[in-house]
Order: C-alpha cells, then sequence, then structure tokens
C-alpha cells in the first residue's frame, strides 16, 4: 500500500514538476524519507528548470540522492553543477571533494576544495582542514602537518578532528615499518625468526621446532639408514616444506601486518575528514 500510494504522489508531481520551485519541497520530503531512487527518477524524467534557484537545487538533490545511495562518481557530477549563488553550494563542494578522496582521486580531490574561494571562518579553516587529510592520504605527512596548522585551534566543530589527524601524524613519524625481505631473510637463517620479527610469536616459535624437528629427524636417519631411505626423503621433505613455507608464510605475515596499518591509518583519516562535514552542513 505505501508503493502505491508513493506512485501516485509520483505522478501527481509530474504535471509541471521541474517549471517551478513549489515541487522543491516533494523533492526535500522524499529525500528525507529515503526515498532516493525516486527523487533520481523525478528528477531524470522531466527536464531541470530555467530558473536558475530551482536548477541549482534539484542539482543538490540529485547528488544527495546519489551521495546516499553511495553513487560517489554521479553525486559529484550533480553536486559540481549547484551555482555559486546557491545556498546549498558550499556544501556541496566539500561533499564533492569528499566522494573523490573516497574514491581516492586525490587530485580531483584537492582540486575541488581547492578552487573554493573562501576567506571567512569557519569554512576556510575546513579547507585546511581537508587538504591536510588528502595529504596524509598521499602520504605527505609534512605539508599535511603545515596545513593543519593553518586550522584554527579555536573552532569547535574542527578541535577534536584536528586533535586527531595531529595524533596520527605523530604516531606515523614513530611508527617502523618492517622490511618483507629481512623476514624471508631471518627466517632462512634461523627458521621462525621472520614470523617473530613480524610480531606473530607463537606461530614463529611453533614454526622453529617444528623445521628443527623435522631437520634433526631426518638428518638421523640419513645417517644410520642413508639418504636413499624412505624416513629419511620422507622427513627430509618435511623439513623441506616447512623450512621454505616458513621462509614464505614470513614475508606474507609482514606484507599483511603492514598493509593492515595502512588500511587502519586510512580508514580513520576518511572517518575524521567525513565528520566536521557533517557537523557544519547538518
Amino acid at each position: 500500500m505505501r508503493y502505491f500510494c508513493l506512485l501516485f504522489l509520483l505522478l501527481m508531481a509530474r504535471t509541471g514538476f521541474a517549471q517551478t520551485k513549489s515541487e522543491l519541497p516533494f523533492i526535500e520530503h522524499l529525500i528525507n524519507k529515503g526515498h532516493y531512487n525516486e527523487v533520481i527518477h523525478l528528477i531524470d524524467k522531466d527536464s531541470l528548470s530555467q530558473e536558475h534557484g530551482p536548477r541549482d537545487s534539484l542539482n543538490y538533490f540529485k547528488g544527495w540522492a546519489h551521495y546516499s545511495l553511495k553513487n560517489l562518481e554521479q553525486s559529484t557530477t550533480s553536486f559540481l553543477k549547484v551555482g555559486k549563488d546557491s545556498p546549498f553550494y558550499l556544501k556541496s563542494r566539500f561533499f564533492a571533494g569528499y566522494n573523490q578522496i573516497f574514491l581516492e582521486n586525490y587530485t580531483e580531490a584537492t582540486k575541488i576544495i581547492s578552487q573554493l574561494d573562501i576567506q571567512d571562518e569557519p569554512n576556510l579553516s575546513l579547507v585546511n582542514f581537508q587538504l591536510s587529510g588528502i595529504n596524509m592520504l598521499q602520504g605527505n605527512w609534512l605539508k599535511a602537518k603545515e596545513q593543519l596548522l593553518e586550522v584554527n585551534p579555536n573552532n569547535a566543530t574542527l578541535h577534536q578532528q584536528a586533535a586527531a589527524l595531529e595524533q596520527i601524524c605523530r604516531e606515523q613519524e614513530t611508527h617502523r615499518s618492517k622490511s618483507p625481505l629481512l623476514a624471508g631473510l631471518m627466517s632462512g637463517i634461523i627458521p621462525g625468526s621472520g614470523k617473530i620479527y613480524a610480531g606473530k610469536t607463537g606461530e614463529g616459535i611453533a614454526s622453529m621446532i617444528a623445521t628443527t624437528g623435522f631437520g634433526l629427524i631426518a638428518w638421523e636417519n640419513h645417517r644410520k639408514l642413508g639418504i636413499a631411505s624412505v624416513k629419511t626423503i620422507f622427513f627430509g621433505g618435511l623439513f623441506a616444506a616447512s623450512y621454505f613455507s616458513g621462509i614464505y608464510g614470513s614475508v606474507i605475515s609482514v606484507k599483511i601486518i603492514e598493509n593492515e596499518y595502512k588500511d587502519a591509518k586510512h580508514n580513520q583519516i576518511l572517518f575524521q575528514l567525513h565528520i566536521p562535514l557533517r557537523n557544519f552542513f547538518e
């Protein structure tokens, strides 16, 4: 029944939909109710108003509907069509920039945010805050710290998130990346030591005991029964498998740990960049 009522409302709205401002409250109502697909359908079916105000508003609503549906490229396209005279202009530009940050199109994100001609607070601090986050995500930590200094410390809306980004910068300075090559070399010399280096102490000790044990058994059978003995071949094969898998496992362990660290920092930065946008514009 709910969908029949919605369809009826959509049909009623079709007549002269994009000709005056009177339909905008209906579109906003659909946005507030979470009917994002219906909003996009309505705006796409009818030509946008030739009036400047309604056209900008419809582009904003379409961009917000796509943003809510995680269609970030389409959202960016619509947001960037919102004119400077619109009350939605700043919000549209900042969210268009964030869309591109999320999509890892950092050059485009920097362009969108940098082109905002803003001299007033708190928006100027928000620009520097977003640009700082973009530089962090690209690994430009020194430049990121410089831009964080441009954020007004008295800005209550940004204070907590700016402090969080500063903390991430400090953690990055003290972080010492582990080398997959060194982990493999260590396990090649002393089985299991590469995994201990990677932080997997339990696995490293288990690998050390297993590899050493297989090696000693294989050597003992070789000494007593000869190299052609089934037992020598069997335990020698187990030793080789354990030895080389230990080297490979050490390399992979370090790569996984480093990737997990980078992903965690990446997600933390994205999260901190998103919070002020909600606080500023909602």
